[in-house]
């Protein structure tokens, strides 16, 4: 039966909405079946520690003096909203990342949208999707991490900063929600600079010291209230400590030559990003030809958020999401460019036609990771897998995820509420899967209680050890959890031989504790009665 209105009679923009209103929908079903697909995952390192804070701060732990982390606090207070989900862990983080990354992808769509049509709109929020879940940046071990959560007030921050160089006082609240994100991860105060630069750009003069001005008040208020609330608590001298202090020491450590790190972070990020990085090509050379402020907006948002991956050195997977939000936005504005330079006469058409077809074999290409990354998780969750069968491919060797959650199993059933317990080892999740609480305030850092080199070069090793003891002494632990042959780069001797270096915690171990039974490379000693 032939249509009731022949589809040249519709005008192009209706078709052109209707466009971009499916891709919307197609998007929106890809995050549905990938979430369900990840849901399963287990915690990683850093996800077992942040879930420490989730379970406890609420409870009235405070970061620094109770429970441990370098990160800013905002982000460890963050997870508190797990109280807020009916779940158990780790299904409950990732419910409550995955509510966070579809408010974020509906924000970036809506910005976009607004300034470029909808077509832009649902490119940007696809490109960050695919950018932020890319599995080349770290499978499980990437999600939840802080570049991920402060994507949705640097978005805001952004787009606050543009329009700021035509209503001058937009950039106190660019700059509130820069601080913001620095409160969260202190390298995306590289934004600052950005929106700085912007300013010195387009608007010039005294306009733009008056812009500046603004951001930097904007930027100084999140910081001012951190101060003050860890300094009513009589904590600001550990809250800098573990903020600026600790991450001085660990960049000394871990810096690697600067030609090296710039040729890793431009291989990875062309690898891995390869999508929104080519889709951002094509977005700073036609807004360069037709909306030279906004290129120049994009152009130093990229810069500055990249010059901050490539200043930490480490070069972590999760690392480069930071860049992620700039790049998918530019590529937005580049595919709605394409998309509608295809459909028109004229020399860009061909141009345009080939950047489209290089787009999407980067599409594919980036699906057939995708599907070999989140298959094993999909088999599981339709009962096609054991949970141990999962876990021991997304992690092989011997310390497999099902190790840590084995034990947690055990502590769970074997201990009160109200006990705590001690992990000696890389595993905090054992804390929070367990929902035992830790009795040191290292859940994850023990290499701060050890002669490890980031530990001797950080002041205060013998006081932190005295610490430990007194909390022992205090609160002993319901179970001591003990790793063998866990030794790594920053930690050279393995946690067994790390607690046999440490007189006071041996000691105590031998004469309260008696050895249980051992799993994998876990040694779970007992309390005696």
């Amino acid at each position: 039966m032939p249509p009731l209105i022949p589809r040249r009679l519709i005008p192009r923009p209706l078709v052109r909405r209707r466009g971009a209103a499916l891709a919307g929908l197609a998007l929106a079903l890809l995050f549905a079946i990938a979430f369900a697909a990840r849901v399963a995952e287990p915690l990683g390192p850093d996800q077992g520690l942040f879930a420490c804070f989730g379970r406890w701060v609420p409870r009235g732990f405070l970061p620094y003096r109770d429970l441990f982390d370098s990160k800013p606090p905002l982000f460890l207070y963050w997870f508190s909203l797990l109280a807020l989900v009916p779940d158990d862990l780790p299904r409950a983080l990732w419910w409550l990342e995955g509510a966070w990354l579809a408010g974020t992808l509906a924000f970036a769509c809506a910005c976009a949208s607004g300034a470029w049509g909808r077509a832009a709109g649902v490119a940007s929020a696809a490109l960050l999707f695919a950018g932020l879940w890319a599995p080349g940046f770290g499978g499980f071990w990437a999600r939840a991490q802080a570049e991920e959560i402060l994507a949705l007030p640097m978005l805001a921050s952004a787009w606050l900063a543009l329009r700021a160089a035509g209503r001058e006082r937009l950039a106190f609240l660019a700059g509130l929600l820069a601080g913001v994100c620095g409160v969260m991860k202190v390298p995306s105060l590289a934004i600052v600079a950005a929106w700085s630069a912007f300013f010195a750009l387009e608007v010039r003069g005294r306009g733009a010291l008056r812009r500046i001005a603004w951001l930097l008040a904007g930027v100084a208020v999140p910081w001012a209230l951190t101060f003050a609330w860890f300094g009513a608590h009589g904590e600001a001298r550990r809250l800098v400590a573990a903020v600026f202090t600790y991450q001085v020491a660990y960049a000394e450590l871990i810096a690697l030559p600067l030609p090296s790190v710039l040729l890793s972070f431009t291989a990875t990020l062309a690898d891995v990003a390869a999508l929104p990085l080519a889709a951002a090509a094509v977005g700073l050379f036609a807004l360069a030809r037709r909306r030279a402020p906004e290129a120049s907006w994009l152009a130093a948002w990229i810069g500055m958020t990249c010059a901050a991956i490539v200043a930490q050195r480490q070069l972590a997977g999760y690392h480069y999401l930071l860049a992620l939000p700039p790049l998918a936005t530019a590529g937005g504005y580049g595919v709605s460019a394409a998309l509608r330079a295809a459909r028109r006469r004229g020399r860009a058409r061909a141009a345009a036609r080939v950047a489209l077809a290089a787009l999407a074999a980067l599409v594919l290409r980036s699906g057939a990771a995708w599907s070999a990354a989140y298959a094993p998780g999909a088999a599981h969750v339709t009962g096609r897998l054991s949970r141990a069968g999962y876990l021991r491919q997304l992690q092989p060797g011997a310390f497999s995820m099902v190790i840590e959650e084995a034990v947690a199993r055990v502590i769970r059933e074997r201990t009160r509420p109200d006990e705590g317990i001690l992990v000696w080892a890389w595993s905090p999740g054992i804390y929070a899967l367990a929902d035992r609480h830790p009795i040191t305030r290292y859940a994850f850092h023990k290499l701060m209680l050890t002669a490890a080199p980031l530990s001797t070069r950080i002041p205060g090793l013998e006081e932190r050890r005295a610490e430990l003891v007194q909390r022992l002494a205090v609160d002993p632990p319901a179970y001591v959890i003990v790793a063998h042959g866990d030794e790594d780069a920053f930690e050279p001797v393995d946690s067994q031989g790390t607690l046999l270096q440490f007189p006071e915690l041996r000691d105590r171990v031998a004469r309260e504790y008696v050895v249980e039974q051992r799993i994998g490379r876990m040694i779970l000693y007992r309390r005696k009665p």
